[in-house]
């Protein structure tokens, strides 16, 4: 009697001046019960694996061994160093299809001198991350200024109060074993007995690795020991665990309606709605007869299974209501939606060669709503050659140049936007397409040498001394037409430059210069720093912009580099160097015909220059300073030569200098 009477009661609770809840009671006893799990999906405890510095290693090793386990990772970069940009496809693009978690670590890892150059160096990194994550996301980023790095007095004080760090530190358990297999696992299995945040940090990976980290066979034996626990141990980023231990710690649950058909629930917080943004593990007892239940709060919603008369779901704190139904599971996918190109209207031509927009309907789901979009770019439809799956949050738009998209005048592309649905459930809605407009001046200066004279150039250094090494057009030298550049080295000859020069080739903010290049079988170089660049675009003043060498590895054989000059006269090999990484270099055969494009961007704080090899980018160094270095003169043959001596012949054609990429 007193069970029917306690079903039946509603409860009436006077809350100040504000009015009345009614909180109704009509169910079993403890249904509507509700917990908050310690860690997500109610697992034992939290493990992150933390990178610094955006190494060529994290591409390279790092990257490709999380992925292939399911596990993720953070990663904390510097976005203007040439490491970055060697990975630039992995941070821009496969990071987001990933889930790996991409941190600020300042510019240039260099430290900062005064005040202004402290706040370009965090703010920049920041904008440049917020950029890279979905545009929903929270702008609270784990942050960390770098080892080894000298700031001015007070500038956490001054500068980084200016950007919504995620204070992780304290609420972390930091790995200060040795490099042994044993004790790393057992540093992950005490995260689990301890119910603690357990976090581990590394620089270099893999048998390549450049600085501070594992050995090999160790770092991949704690991966594949985390495989095996990803039941119990939430293998999560820094950003997500810490929002979570940070709203767990003040969440309260209040329980608004309870009965057989619904239960109403309140989830609150301390913390700003703005910046912690990261959904709780709940666990609610609901009647015995549901099955499934449908989660509501928001916009958000999803479908979950019931098991032992208790769902556990998710929930954002301070986001509204959650309400609590049965369900049957949602075994239908989105509706179909209409992809437009453009910012608004859907366009067939677009005029910039570096940018992407698409706008679209909202895509519907009666059962379960919609939890986001993806999108992608390609030469066909639902193809992805220029760009794969990007997360884009719920946003039904975008517009994008990640990974300093390069487009050709003329050829036409589709964008591909998926649904997904609470279920997890997906549909493909395709746009209709657009072409990059062409232009009849988008080609500044070609050069084949068919006529067979230096005509076209202003400058001319053909010979080194006597004429043993030249400079000359020859039909041996030709790719397609009847003549082609010979550039040959006498052996035993003094090494000295020598080589073609043009002026005003080009007035384009931005460059694609383009040539083919093939070595003969019999070259050679002596000396442990022998190269040749054979090709150097400069600025109106002369100085250098970009360029591209040839250079000899011992034991690894010809390799083939570009070269990058910013505006405080810094030089930087793209991709790299056999100093700072030997699998960076780009190997270069010989008697084989090879294209060659240099991309420039003269710009403040956003310019960049990309080396491209056999039509695929091999290298880039962007966010450089090079308002300065717009492209006014062109230098080809052997501009600059190091080592102790160079035999055989180089052979150059096809010359181009567009606005864009060219097929």
């Amino acid at each position: 009697m007193k069970r029917n009477i306690l079903e039946k009661l509603i409860v009436c609770i006077f809350i100040s001046m504000a009015g009345f809840i009614f909180i109704e009671v009509n169910a079993a006893e403890g249904v509507g019960n509700t917990t908050i799990a310690t860690w997500k999906d109610n697992k034992k405890g939290a493990f992150t694996l933390r990178f610094d510095d955006s190494m060529w290693s994290h591409h390279d090793h790092a990257i490709p061994n999380l992925a292939k386990r399911g596990l993720t990772g953070s990663f904390f970069l510097n976005p203007a160093l040439e490491r970055y940009g060697y990975g630039i496809n992995t941070w821009e693009s496969l990071a987001s299809r990933a889930d790996l978690e991409l941190c600020p670590h300042t510019m240039y890892h260099m430290g900062a001198s005064d005040f202004d150059e402290a706040d370009y160096e965090i703010g920049e990194s920041f904008r440049i991350v917020w950029g890279l994550n979905p545009p929903d996301k929270s702008r609270l980023c784990p942050f960390h200024r770098g080892g080894g790095t000298t700031w001015p007095e007070k500038f956490i004080e001054n500068v980084q109060k200016k950007y919504p760090v995620a204070d992780y530190s304290r609420e972390c358990v930091s790995y200060n074993g040795q490099d042994n297999k044993n004790e790393l696992i057992n540093f992950a299995k005490k995260a689990i007995e301890d119910e603690k945040w357990h976090m581990l940090l590394t620089h270099g990976t893999g048998p390549n690795l450049e600085y501070l980290g594992f050995e090999v066979s160790n770092f991949e034996a704690l991966l594949d020991y985390l495989v095996t626990v990803k039941d119990k141990l939430w293998i999560g980023n820094i950003g997500d665990i810490y929002k979570y231990i940070i709203e767990s710690r003040t969440a309260k649950v209040g329980n608004v309606q309870n009965n057989s058909e619904v239960i109403r629930l309140d989830l609150i917080s301390d913390t700003d709605p703005v910046s912690y943004d990261f959904p709780l593990t709940l666990i609610t007892e609901v009647p015995a007869q549901w099955k499934y239940c449908h989660v509501k709060q928001g916009n958000i919603q999803g479908i979950y299974s019931v098991k032992s008369g208790k769902v556990m779901y998710e929930a954002i704190p301070n986001r509204g209501e959650i309400v609590l139904k049965s369900s049957s599971m949602d075994i239908t996918p989105p509706v179909k939606f209409i992809v437009r190109d453009g910012t608004k209207e859907d366009i067939s031509i677009s005029s910039s060669t570096t940018e992407v927009s698409a706008n679209w309907d909202a895509g519907g789901d009666p059962e379960s709503g919609i939890s986001g979009y993806w999108y992608k770019i390609g030469t066909k439809p639902g193809g992805s050659e220029v760009l794969d799956w990007i997360n884009n949050g719920r946003q039904q738009f975008f517009t994008t140049s990640r990974t300093n998209l390069a487009l050709v005048r003329g050829k036409k592309y589709y964008v591909t936007v998926r649904s997904v649905n609470g279920a997890g459930l997906e549909t493909e809605s395709i746009s209709d397409g657009f072409s990059i407009e062409s232009s009849p001046d988008y080609i500044s200066f070609t050069e084949n040498f068919d006529n067979g004279r230096f005509s076209q150039w202003d400058q001319k250094k053909t010979k080194v001394g006597y004429g043993m090494s030249m400079l000359y057009i020859s039909d041996k030298a030709a790719r397609n037409g009847e003549f082609g550049l010979l550039c040959h080295f006498q052996e035993n000859t003094r090494l000295d430059n020598f080589f073609l020069l043009k002026n005003e080739v080009t007035d384009f903010r931005e460059t694609f210069t383009r040539f083919w290049i093939r070595m003969s079988s019999d070259f050679k170089m002596r000396g442990s720093n022998s190269s040749v660049q054979i090709l150097e675009l400069r600025s109106e003043s002369g100085d250098p912009v970009a360029g591209v060498s040839i250079g000899y590895y011992e034991g690894k054989g010809f390799y083939i580099h570009g070269m990058s000059v910013n505006d405080a006269g810094n030089r930087y090999f793209v991709p790299g160097s056999s100093r700072n990484y030997p699998l960076s270099l780009v190997s270069f055969e010989a008697d084989k015909w090879h294209r060659i494009e240099l991309r420039t961007f003269a710009d403040a704080g956003k310019g960049f220059v990309e080396f491209w090899f056999d039509g695929q980018r091999r290298g880039c160094i962007k966010n450089q300073f090079t308002i300065h270095n717009n492209v006014a003169s062109l230098a080809i043959g052997a501009v600059n030569v190091s080592g102790e001596s160079m035999a055989g012949d180089i052979y150059l054609d096809d010359i181009s200098i567009s606005d864009s990429l060219l097929e």
